[in-house]
């Protein structure tokens, strides 16, 4: 829950700014003002997390996650997490800029060469479908 409330303080160290990023509008005003608890699917549904799974399933989800992600580019997914948080900012047009020098910026600094492979087993090789399956790293 969001109890600061509760102590008589403002929710800082950026809590604020993650709830209203993420939560709706009047179920984040309804938990900053009131200060009541909330479980896991509440969390979900008022989008301040992505899933709520039951206990006995956190530890498998939270892995197949993890599995997931390691599968893909960790240069890329750095430069993906970065670019994210700096465009939802921006107007079309800097944001447009943005990305197109930050995608030249991280190909051109990215140890695996992810690109490179990517276009080659795509267009080369014909061994990788985008939207099916990653390139193999």
């Amino acid at each position: 829950g969001l109890s600061e409330i509760n102590w008589g303080i403002v929710p800082a160290g950026n809590v604020m700014r993650a709830v209203a990023d993420k939560m709706n509008t009047s179920d984040a005003l309804y938990y900053l003002m009131t200060g009541d608890s909330f479980d896991g699917k509440m969390a979900s549904e008022t989008g301040l997390v992505r899933q709520a799974v039951p206990r006995a399933q956190l530890r498998e989800t939270t892995r197949l996650l993890a599995r997931k992600l390691m599968e893909k580019n960790p240069h890329v997914l750095a430069a993906i997490k970065l670019t994210y948080r700096r465009v939802k900012e921006m107007n079309w047009d800097v944001a447009e800029e943005y990305l197109y020098a930050k995608a030249g910026d991280t190909y051109a600094s990215d140890p695996e060469r992810g690109r490179e492979k990517g276009r080659t087993q795509l267009l080369a090789e014909k061994s990788f479908k985008p939207g099916m399956a990653n390139y193999k790293r």
